[in-house]
């Protein structure tokens, strides 16, 4: 049958178990969450990740221009025409800018020439501020399809053209272009929407007053043709930028000179939206960077958003808002999962959600043509990686040393068992094999008188016989089981005065006798005071020596305390397996032991045993609960 110390380790190591994985999977879930929702609070927002996802967007431009590549050749634009102003018009023409009445009457023959192309609108991107002349206001009078742009800042400038220019001209919009804090220009230059009324419990949005040059154009080319978008509609909020969709094509590019030639052919801008802009070398320092072209001018910039918006090629970018409840469940995720999933498994999907990140966010950016986050969520589901593996580490040690401690408490009851087991042996069978043999020295005694060596056999077998009895009982205190914990205890201190022939004192301070301990506990709490005593009569060279014993605010407190020279505890050997061993015991049971100098005595040496004790109608109603579960 399965002994007592053998049913306890397997009730012990099953509730272990049970509980224990359960419990450390809901551990790891939850602080992995926790983490991963911190990692997304410290770093999902901070502006080093709003720089480098800008030059992933410039990266992202790159490669879904690459992978056009392969099935779309650059195209020319049927739809957009430049009339550049450039070295060559600059030189031939004597013309700087168009401030001053002969630059403009020169401009004014070109708009003429190219009007009879019949295009569908011209776009001025170039600064008449300083003159208005006559000719010039005549040609806008006359052909209702020029667009002006305001050179300053959306702000609002008080230097503006000539009000004749803003009468007569179809519309106007400020030329200022959207860029980045590296310089890059990727946005369209699209009023934003901003809160500025509450009417009706309705939020009223407005728009600026002058709108942008692109979208002046747009919309003016809506009202003339009576197809295409309508600027109003691609306004957004701040928090959800619009970027322009570089396309792979080309305009057609003349140069201003030429359209003052008369034999110059103005077919071609039939139908078209015409740029005049500068390009000149002059301005190159002035030029722009787009996530394409390291140099472009102002005028080939705006001509790619106009043909963005003609063409709905626009990318969207996905709502900041929406976007950091994503990462906080992402990070959540992330977290949870990585501090559950075995290393090999972990590092393999991290490496595949790393993957289906990059790639995901270049599809989506490509075919469907709207800029998610990419490196928030690579931060966030490295950081998470990196927390989760932590917290996997950290749990799977305390579990390793919960095994090691359920091991530890295995070998320690199988000990138990061994010496029961020796000292059931030695008490059925040697001590009647001594007790037999002290009987045949008895008789031999009887029958040789005159010989004292049956007598001296005798009195050695006696000695034998206690001796093996004093064996037996430190193998397996059989005291335990009939006296009860606390006279057990103090029999060991009767124990070791009778060997010692020493001052003692036994304290009860509460006078229970019972504290519904394990017998496993007593046991070990037995072993410890046991080999407490062993100290003292070994090493203290003490004269007195105290044993108290009582419960405290549900903790049992036990002290081994005498008056002999003392312990360090610091110049304690590694191989001092007495205190060793104590200590283990006391870990097996969930005790604390501690050494001091007693109060009491000048010098010595004070053992306290701390364990908490649960009472008898609380651990019934912990039985209760664990038969529920």
């Amino acid at each position: 049958m399965r002994s007592a110390f053998d049913t306890t380790y397997q009730f012990v190591s099953g509730k272990f178990k049970a509980k224990n994985r359960d419990g450390l999977l809901f551990q790891r879930l939850f602080w992995g969450a926790m983490a991963g929702c911190l990692a997304t609070f410290l770093l999902a927002e901070s502006p080093i990740l709003e720089s480098m996802e800008l030059s992933t967007l410039e990266l992202r431009y790159k490669v879904a221009d690459y992978m056009a590549g392969f099935k779309n050749p650059i195209k020319t634009s049927k739809d957009i025409s430049i009339v550049e102003f450039d070295d060559s018009s600059q030189f031939d023409l004597g013309v700087a800018r168009f401030n001053d009445s002969h630059s403009q009457q020169l401009l004014a023959q070109a708009l003429t020439a190219i009007e009879t192309g019949e295009p569908t609108l011209i776009i001025l991107d170039v600064d008449l501020r300083g003159c208005t002349e006559p000719a010039l206001v005549e040609v806008m009078k006359r052909n209702r399809n020029i667009v002006i742009a305001l050179f300053g800042s959306l702000d609002g400038s008080t230097d503006l053209p000539g009000a004749d220019f803003l009468t007569h001209a179809a519309a106007y919009g400020y030329d200022e272009l959207i860029k980045e804090q590296s310089g890059l220009i990727c946005r369209l230059p699209i009023n934003y929407q901003g809160t500025t009324a509450r009417q009706n419990g309705l939020e009223q949005f407005g728009l600026a007053s002058v709108p942008s040059l692109t979208e002046a154009s747009i919309d003016l080319h809506r009202r003339l043709t009576g197809v295409g978008p309508n600027s109003q509609f691609f306004s957004a909020r701040a928090d959800q930028p619009l970027y322009i969709g570089f396309d792979r094509v080309q305009y057609p590019c003349v140069s201003l000179r030429d359209a003052l030639y008369p034999d110059f052919s103005t077919k071609q801008f039939k139908n078209r939206i015409v740029l005049i802009g500068s390009t000149f070398t002059q301005r190159r320092n002035e030029r722009n960077r787009t996530p394409l072209t390291n140099s472009v001018a102002d005028v080939k910039v705006h001509a790619d958003a106009i043909n963005c918006l003609l063409n709905n090629s626009i990318i969207y970018s996905f709502p900041q808002k929406i976007t950091h409840h994503l990462l906080l469940l992402l990070g959540a995720v992330f977290g949870a999962l990585y501090s559950v999933l075995p290393l090999g498994i972990r590092f393999g999907s991290y490496l595949g959600a790393m993957l289906i990140i990059v790639v995901g966010a270049q599809l989506f950016f490509s075919l469907m043509h709207l800029s998610v986050a990419l490196i928030s969520p690579l931060a966030v589901l490295t950081i998470g990686f990196i927390l989760g593996t932590l917290i996997f580490l950290d749990t799977d040690l305390r579990l390793r040393n919960r095994e090691l401690a359920l091991a530890r408490e295995s070998m320690q009851v199988r000990a138990e068992e061994e010496r029961q087991r020796i000292a059931e042996d030695l008490h059925d069978e040697t001590l009647p094999a001594l007790s037999s043999v002290a009987r045949m020295a008895d008789k031999l005694s009887q029958e040789l008188v005159d010989n004292p060596v049956p007598s001296e056999m005798r009195n050695k077998l006696d000695l034998a016989v206690v001796e093996m009895r004093r064996v037996i009982n430190d193998l397996h205190p059989s005291v335990l089981e009939t006296m009860g914990f606390k006279p057990a205890l103090e029999n060991l201190l009767s124990m070791l005065i009778r060997e010692m022939n020493i001052a003692n004192e036994y304290i009860d301070e509460d006078q229970k006798s019972d504290y519904s301990l394990t017998n496993f506990t007593k046991l070990q709490l037995y072993r410890i005071v046991q080999e407490a005593f062993n100290n003292v009569q070994k090493h203290s060279h003490a004269n007195q020596v105290e044993l108290r014993i009582g419960e405290r605010t549900g903790y049992l407190y036990i002290s081994v305390i005498d008056n002999g020279r003392g312990i360090d505890t610091k110049l304690i050997r590694k191989d001092a397996h007495g205190l060793l061993n104590i200590r283990q015991r006391a870990q097996l049971i969930g005790a604390q032991v501690e050494w001091k100098k007693p109060v009491k005595y000048s010098s010595g040496c004070q053992m306290n045993i701390k364990m908490p004790i649960v009472d008898e109608a609380q651990d019934q109603q912990i039985g209760k609960q664990d038969k529920k579960i």
